[in-house]
């Protein structure tokens, strides 16, 4: 007997990219109008869960997805799938009750998950002598290994670095991941479309700040973690100029009329704009609130790329070419206005309760459209290319 739900096990972003939406939906919602767990406090959980639970859920889907068209080979699914996503399920549950477990059991999950994401990502390019694509199993396995550090430095323990610094660095290697995988993906499939159209155009390369701009992130993020801030604002500026000179040769204009590649575009912008936030925060910490100006990079470079990509999932196809409904454009001006939304606050902060009210609605609004947009491609055979369309 065929099972109903057996389609969503078929490829890895099935079930990741929703848990992404969903859970970036309603963690936002619980902070801002429930009663949200204490991970040492509930700003920690908060930010823990959208670094980590949101962002791992999104890098799980993309990387396990990607995996197969790195290396030839099918991607995980069925039962280890399912047993990935219980791995997650279940740290998402131990983050909840983190207060009333004991610190060696509040990790277990955050380990299993990630060390198996890791394990699988690693034997897939191992196996394939992708050698180039090792170093996404190691910042997966360094990721988890940060969370797990963060957890039991949250449950009290003094020898350990300040959470709020692991988590800071958390942010930065999402943000250097964005970097190399965003910085590829976005000319790549920019160029594919200017080609079809026949325009004769091609994005700008930019050879150096391509190399020295994810350096600078990763040197950025320990500096972050040091914790050495006044070091890590200069540092944190020059990759955000670094970024703004990638991100500017795009070809942005000839392809606004395209709504996925615009959202890629949309979603990589903040990132130049978050470290150039962040550098300015460290800098001048009286003026702009890092708590605020963080949220360029996590609200802005994280949720919009990871939307941005998670589109093209959803999109419906056309003669092979991908097309975004009304409900995936709703879902990217959601997210650019809820991220506005949320930095005004440092502007306002008379008006700190009304505008991070509505950034949260508004984001989870975002992610909703999302998720219905979505929904339709759960179940049935697998569309291959997963995030691209036809080459030109």
């Amino acid at each position: 007997m065929r099972r109903p739900l057996a389609g969503l096990w078929l490829m890895p972003h099935r079930p990741f990219l929703l848990a992404a939406a969903v859970w970036a939906a309603g963690a936002v919602l619980w902070w801002q109008w429930g009663s949200p767990p204490a991970l040492g406090s509930p700003a920690l959980w908060h930010g823990h869960e959208m670094v980590v639970g949101m962002g791992g859920a999104a890098a799980a889907g993309y990387l396990l997805t990607a995996l197969a068209s790195w290396t030839g080979q099918p991607p995980p699914a069925g039962r280890v799938l399912q047993v990935l996503v219980a791995c997650w399920l279940l740290q998402r549950l131990a983050m909840a009750a983190a207060a009333a477990l004991p610190p060696a059991l509040a990790v277990l999950p955050g380990i299993g998950f990630f060390g198996l994401l890791a394990a699988l990502l690693a034997r897939g390019v191992i196996r394939a002598r992708a050698w180039s694509r090792l170093g996404f199993a190691a910042a997966v396995a360094v990721l988890g290994a940060g969370d797990a550090v963060l957890i039991l430095a949250a449950a009290g323990n003094t020898s350990l670095p300040d959470p709020a610094l692991l988590l800071r660095g958390g942010v930065m290697l999402f943000a250097l991941l964005i970097s190399v995988i965003g910085g590829r993906m976005v000319p790549a499939f920019t160029d594919n479309r200017l080609q079809q159209r026949g325009t004769g155009l091609r994005c700008r390369a930019t050879p150096v700040a391509d190399r020295i701009a994810p350096l600078l992130i990763a040197l950025a993020g320990g500096l972050a973690v040091a914790p050495a801030e006044a070091l890590a604002g200069p540092v944190l500026l020059a990759a955000g100029l670094l970024e703004a000179r990638r991100a500017g040769g795009w070809r942005l204009w000839h392809i606004r009329h395209e709504p996925l590649l615009v959202m890629l575009q949309a979603g990589y912008a903040w990132l130049p704009a978050g470290l150039v936030l962040a550098g300015l925060a460290c800098l001048f910490p009286a003026r702009l609130p890092g708590a605020v100006m963080i949220h360029a990079l996590t609200m802005g470079a994280m949720g919009g790329m990871i939307l941005a990509i998670a589109a093209r999932a959803a999109a419906r196809r056309e003669g092979g070419a991908l097309r975004a409904g009304r409900r995936l454009v709703a879902a990217g001006v959601c997210l650019w206005l809820a991220v506005w939304l949320r930095l005004a606050v440092a502007l306002w902060p008379g008006a700190a309760p009304v505008l991070n009210g509505v950034a949260a609605a508004v984001w989870a609004l975002g992610w909703a459209a999302f998720a219905a947009a979505h929904l339709p491609t759960l179940l049935g055979p697998v569309r291959r290319p997963v995030f691209s369309g036809p080459r030109a």
